[in-house]
């Protein structure tokens, strides 16, 4: 990601999307004070507004957000509010070093329902407790509850070399198949995807093979798409028979904005 450290910058940054031709949206994201909340956010909503004006597609990572920060965030034009959902307190503080449990993030959630932001797409990460689940089904029970969700995406801990949690062990696929077939239990008509962030190669990092055995899983629980799926996944798909839609856009692109990319069957 390209680093836009001022308000400015980004306004910048986008203004070269918008001359060049190369993107019709962007994601803003950052790093996160001791209490959740994304640093100097608030700072920089009149830069997301001209984005906005711009007409491109804005997703914005918020962070954990009051009723007042989230009527800033609609009134700046942000199309889609996405953040993880944890549904243990207990991850929250081990692993986020966050005192927040699983009513701060419905409530994050109701306040940008309420303030009008077009698409809201929760992130679940299954696994995050040091690759065991911990949490993750009440996240999706307590969405079901809170809001109407325009896509889900079900992520995956991944052991990173050079972290506390480098020697644990990657969700099983088992696990990442319970937690797919709850999410399509309570969202039957909702896009639900692989998201990005799962381990990926077949080193030590990823645990030998989780990639490929995660992705099956996910693809049995019944996601409707991937983000940067392996060969052997797109195989499977297509011997099922599918059709793959290519976009070329974050996995948790609305459908109603997916005509406004790159995109082509194959």
């Amino acid at each position: 990601m390209a680093p836009t450290v001022t308000p400015d910058a980004l306004v910048r940054f986008a203004e070269s999307l918008v001359e060049q031709k190369s993107g019709e949206g962007l994601l803003v994201s950052g790093g996160c004070d001791a209490s959740g909340r994304m640093l100097n956010l608030p700072k920089y909503l009149p830069a997301l507004a001209k984005l906005h004006e711009m007409g491109l597609i804005i997703k914005l990572h918020t962070g954990l957000v009051d009723d007042k920060l989230a009527r800033g965030i609609a009134e700046a034009g942000v199309d889609i509010a996405s953040m993880e959902f944890v549904g243990s307190r207990e991850s929250a503080k081990e692993i986020f070093g966050l005192d927040a449990g699983p009513e701060d993030y419905a409530e994050t959630f109701a306040h940008l329902r309420d303030a009008g932001v077009p698409h809201i797409t929760p992130h679940v990460a299954v696994g995050l407790h040091r690759g065991e689940l911990l949490g993750e089904f009440d996240a999706l029970d307590a969405l079901k509850k809170t809001v109407r969700p325009s896509t889900i995406a079900l992520i995956a801990f991944r052991p990173t070399k050079g972290t506390k949690l480098e020697s644990c062990k990657p969700p099983s696929p088992e696990a990442m198949e319970r937690v797919a077939v709850h999410a399509r239990k309570l969202f039957p008509d909702t896009k639900i995807v692989l998201g990005a962030l799962r381990p990926r190669g077949t080193g030590a990092e990823a645990g030998k093979g989780a990639r490929e055995g995660l992705e099956m899983a996910a693809l049995r629980g019944g996601i409707s798409g991937a983000e940067v799926p392996s060969s052997a996944m797109v195989a499977e798909i297509r011997a099922k028979g599918y059709k793959i839609k290519r976009i070329e856009a974050y996995g948790v692109l609305p459908e109603g904005y997916e005509e406004r990319v790159k995109w082509k069957w194959e």
